[in-house]
């Protein structure tokens, strides 16, 4: 066993519980979308590949516990199992898969830095190694089962439109109410302001979305043509082996056998056919049009937790009530975005609240400052 540092064992053991459970969770994945494949031979294939993943992150935590002497205890398989449940169900197959991979990524990269840092040159050596080869792992992952290339991240749909739609509504329509509360009592002008705000805002978001999306859309066409072309490019290669060997003296069916045979053992494309054969390929992107609509209608709805109380309540009450219900709802919705940003639900729900509650005392106090 190496001797480390105390802050580099915690760091260690840490990032080795995460990766532990994303491999733990990319295991279990694979084990359910093999209950919708109807063939046999994939069924199989992604059984094996399921075993592979979970017996990998055993071997990896063994990695761990030779470098730093200790594990924390991992995450239990029935937590697992209920979390990708849920997860497969609110991001889709694809963008589970993208989550747990680009998270794992994540992981790892802050392993190789880490290592880097070692004073202890043989343990930087062996987790530099290990780090290096999940990494390897996860671009084969990537780019074979989801057919992404490194630099992407897409995945989540309507629930990712939903959350940053809400995000949005709630901070800047807290924070403009707020400052309108700092320079006037009146709850009829407060209600009119952030009313207008409110329509602003969810078609400024509505419209930002529909381009994002459409951009989005338009570059993976392009990604798909760029692919598409080769394709073209592999099929010629396989008609060139076909040349060489048919001028070797083989007959054209044999000489056809060989050369895809050859290229095959080059080019080992089952996982491609794997990610293909259950949707994980060809899993359409989210509309536009949808992406427009939930965006800003998420937007509105959560743009109203600040406003509705001035129309039912006199001013004091009802600035509580905004001040205690947008609280809860942003820790709420922050703790929401945690999907996909990956922090921790509850890091990421006080986070939230701490903006939006700057962002209103902010606004606030340059209301103060306007005169009446």
């Amino acid at each position: 066993m190496i001797k480390l540092p105390k802050k580099d064992v915690e760091f260690i053991t840490n990032s080795a519980e995460r990766i532990y459970t994303y491999k733990m969770m990319l295991a279990t994945g694979f084990k359910h979308i093999t209950k919708r494949v109807r063939d046999s031979k994939i069924r199989r294939i992604l059984t094996e590949i399921s075993a592979g993943e979970a017996k990998d992150s055993q071997s990896w935590l063994k990695n761990i516990k030779d470098l730093a002497g200790t594990v924390k205890k991992p995450t239990p398989l029935f937590l697992i199992d209920l979390r990708v449940w849920l997860m497969l169900r609110i991001l889709g197959a694809r963008g589970f898969f993208e989550w747990v991979i680009i998270a794992e990524d994540e992981s790892i990269e802050d392993l190789s830095i880490v290592a880097l840092t070692l004073g202890d040159l043989d343990g930087s050596e062996k987790l530099t190694r290990i780090a290096s080869d999940e990494r390897l792992h996860v671009l084969r992952l990537k780019k074979e089962v989801l057919g992404m290339e490194g630099w992407e991240m897409g995945g989540g749909g309507g629930i990712r439109d939903v959350i940053f739609g809400a995000n949005d509504g709630l901070v800047s329509i807290l924070a403009l109410v707020a400052g309108v509360y700092g320079a006037t009592t009146e709850s009829h002008t407060i209600l009119i302001a952030g009313i207008a705000g409110a329509i602003a805002g969810a078609i400024s978001m509505g419209a930002g979305a529909y381009l994002s999306s459409k951009s989005e859309k338009e570059v993976t066409k392009k990604e798909n043509r760029r692919k598409g072309i080769k394709i073209k490019a592999d099929k010629e290669e396989i008609k060139e082996l076909t040349r060489f060997y048919s001028s070797k003296g083989f007959e054209e069916k044999e000489a056809e056998a060989i050369a895809n045979k050859v290229y095959s053992s080059l080019k080992d494309e089952s996982m491609m056919s794997i990610g293909e054969e259950v949707g994980l390929v060809q899993e359409k992107s989210w509309s536009p049009i949808k992406a427009c609509a939930l965006t800003g209608l998420s937007f509105a709805i959560a743009s109203l937790v600040p406003i509705l109380p001035f129309a039912f309540m006199s001013l004091i009450p009802a600035a509580i009530t905004v001040v205690l219900a947008s609280i809860a709802t942003l820790f709420i919705v922050g703790a929401g975005k945690a999907i996909f940003t990956r922090k921790g639900w509850m890091r990421s729900g006080f986070e939230m609240m701490l903006i939006g509650i700057l962002a209103a005392a902010a606004t606030y106090a340059i209301g103060l400052l306007i005169p009446t």
